[in-house]
């Protein structure tokens, strides 16, 4: 007969052995841990405060020596003499208003580098890795694999919104620059305001400065947000690259997709769209830069003496001289480009309408 206490750790031994029999299944029936995932930023990336601070200080050191090449040639007057030919660039002629502008621009610059450094900190990044020297940021790859169809999208969106942001910065300038100048008819003017025959559109003028600044500053903040979430999606791509498409039959899709385009109206009134602005935006340019010169003759005397007082050099003017000139020519090519658009719209069959806004 069996000892009943000889079997007690035989049936142990078992239920152990079914425990973690259990265990391990229901650990294997659980759905796998999600690996935690860095997403970009770049108020936490170290390299990108540090490339922006390279570049805002290589602005200001070069600021710096060009003050100090404009205040050695006002003290040494060299290449200053009593009489000036006009068609040609004195060397020594500079200005005040120069250097003020230069000292002005600095002070914006060196702010900008606070504001900075003070972010960083308050992302915790380390100062030393403010002060390290980095080369051209290259552009995110994602070791050979093509992009997910989620970051084509991006950057195709990205694309579009670099191309609204510059446009918004152009029109800002060029509003900035007209707002100048009308300022400075206004203040010009000996009638006093009672009088003029209309009121002063200077106001206006201020306020769509205003609006256009703010519109180029959600354009850069969309754009870095692109930007960052472009990253991310490389940063993060998934190992596994996504099926490859048969490259007879994309090149096909693409033939196909380019002959509809051909004959779509939205594609036609794309290219006349981006050309009206470009025409449109070199008319402006090019009205600023002879109002500019006009300015310029003005206020420009043949005295190097009373020249150097003055906020406008002979080479100022020459180089006004020269950039309308060839803005002149930029606007002739614009126009051709129309016309030869035109061209092959009326050979393509497209109605004359689609040329139109």
């Amino acid at each position: 007969m069996h000892d009943f206490r000889a079997r007690i750790p035989m049936r142990a031994d078992r239920r152990i052995q079914f425990a973690a029999t259990f265990l391990a299944l229901l650990f294997l029936s659980w759905p796998a841990f999600p690996q935690e995932i860095n997403h970009y930023s770049r108020v936490k990336d170290a390299k990108w405060y540090a490339r922006q601070l390279q570049s805002l200080r290589e602005e200001v050191a070069k600021i710096d020596a060009d003050v100090r090449s404009h205040m050695e040639a006002r003290k040494s007057a060299k290449g200053i003499t009593d009489a000036v030919a006009l068609d040609q660039e004195p060397e020594g002629v500079t200005s005040e208003g120069q250097i003020d502008v230069l000292r002005k621009r600095r002070v914006l610059l060196v702010r900008q580098i606070d504001d900075l450094e003070e972010q960083a900190r308050h992302n915790a990044i380390v100062p030393g890795e403010l002060r390290t020297e980095y080369g051209p940021e290259e552009p995110e790859t994602n070791s050979g694999q093509k992009l997910s169809r989620e970051a084509r999208e991006v950057e195709n969106t990205l694309a579009q919104e670099k191309e609204h942001l510059e446009r918004a910065r152009n029109d800002a300038e060029l509003l900035r620059r007209d707002q100048k100048l009308k300022a400075q008819q206004e203040y010009s003017n000996p009638e006093p305001p009672s009088r003029r025959n209309k009121p002063s559109d200077l106001s206006g003028m201020s306020t769509r400065l205003t609006e256009k600044q703010a519109e180029v500053q959600e354009e850069e903040q969309k754009v870095a947000e692109l930007e960052d979430r472009l990253r991310d999606l490389i940063l993060n791509s998934p190992a596994t690259p996504e099926p490859e498409v048969d490259a007879v039959a994309e090149s096909e899709s693409t033939n196909l997709e380019n002959d509809r385009d051909e004959k779509a109206e939205a594609h036609w009134r794309k290219k006349f769209a981006a050309l009206d602005y470009q025409i449109k935006t070199a008319r402006a340019e090019l009205d600023i830069l002879q109002r500019e010169h006009n300015v310029g003759l003005v206020q420009n005397y043949p005295n190097p003496a009373t020249a150097m007082k003055e906020s406008v050099t002979r080479k100022e003017i020459n180089e006004h001289r020269k950039a309308i000139e060839e803005k002149k020519k930029e606007l002739a090519e614009l126009k051709k480009q129309r016309d030869d658009l035109e061209d092959e719209l009326r050979h393509a069959g497209g109605p004359a309408g689609w040329a139109r806004e």
